[in-house]
């Protein structure tokens, strides 16, 4: 037990031992995490715990797909990152991959059109980002025949996108929603969580835009593509070569990435041979400066590699 664990978390622990299910282990480690010590020393201990809930959670999905009808499917991810749209039955998902991405899934006045999930790609500043819509959700998917592989698509996404009809109850529609991700063991992250296991997502509400208040990033659907993208956490960045113009398509990159992460993607010997970089953009303060791998990249740079 760490130092200063308290009379509370062997009591937590106890329950731990004595789960018996992966739902009962999972929801004792989950009180376990909320009364183990916070400060620093027990960082490792918080994290092991973290990773406890994880595997089980992991486990209980795949147990619970293999108990289903046996229906599997998985949508392989292509471009930058991929974004699920998930909503209830004709809350405008079809409407809003077309807008999106082009692509012509079937749109209609009845419910449940989508059958199977319909794959487009967005562009974004010539960065594409694969949009993949999720049929229709409703109370009871998960119990559904193919709920469980709809589902393990929608959870692998980098963003899950929740569209909901602004002529309806969006909070009611929320609840519906968020009842079958916590089935398994997914937490939406809202926009004061500090809970790097939640789930990234956001809400775009349709057809008729209404005062939803609500915790998660939300957005109208005309704003969705920008929504999209400033939460996906990236930035997009161009190389170029000197006496050249910028290359395209751009680079996509993790928000913080330095000029060192970029020279990895680019080639791998553009590190071990770099000499310095020439940066055209907002992360310096005169265009053409020069910097370091170390160096912070911005959104829009325009990078120029100098090797030896």
């Amino acid at each position: 037990m760490p130092v200063n664990a308290g009379y509370e978390y062997a009591e937590a622990q106890k329950k731990v031992n004595e789960a018996k299910t992966p739902q009962e282990k999972i929801k004792a480690l989950e009180y376990l995490l909320s009364v183990s010590p916070s400060h620093k020393g027990a960082e490792k201990l918080r994290q092991e715990i973290k990773t406890k809930i994880s595997k089980l959670k992991e486990k209980a999905e795949k147990e619970k797909a293999r108990k289903s009808s046996g229906f599997s499917i998985s949508v392989k991810k292509e471009g930058a990152a991929q974004v699920a749209l998930v909503g209830l039955p004709n809350s405008g998902k079809s409407f809003i991959l077309h807008k999106l991405t082009g692509a012509k899934a079937e749109i209609a006045d009845y419910l449940f059109t989508t059958k199977m999930p319909e794959v487009g790609v967005m562009d974004y500043h010539g960065v594409k980002i694969q949009i993949v819509e999720i049929p229709a959700f409703f109370d009871g998917f998960m119990e559904s025949g193919n709920g469980p592989a709809f589902m393990g698509v929608a959870r692998s996404a980098d963003l899950i996108a929740i569209i909901l009809d602004g002529t309806r109850d969006c909070h009611d529609d929320l609840e519906i929603i968020k009842k079958e991700f916590e089935k398994v063991f997914v937490k939406l992250k809202k926009i004061k969580d500090n809970d790097r296991q939640a789930t990234n997502c956001i809400l775009a509400v349709n057809k008729v835009l209404q005062n939803f208040k609500t915790k998660y990033v939300s957005c109208w659907a005309e704003d969705i593509k920008e929504c999209i993208w400033k939460n996906l956490n990236l930035i997009y960045v161009q190389t170029k070569q000197h006496g050249k113009k910028p290359d395209l398509p751009p680079v996509a990159l993790k928000k913080g990435s330095t000029i060192k992460e970029l020279a990895n993607l680019v080639h791998k010997d553009f590190v071990r041979n770099f000499k310095y970089a020439r940066i055209w953009g907002k992360s310096v303060k005169h265009n053409g400066s020069t910097a370091g791998l170390d160096h912070v990249l911005a959104e829009g740079d325009v990078v120029e590699i100098h090797t030896k």
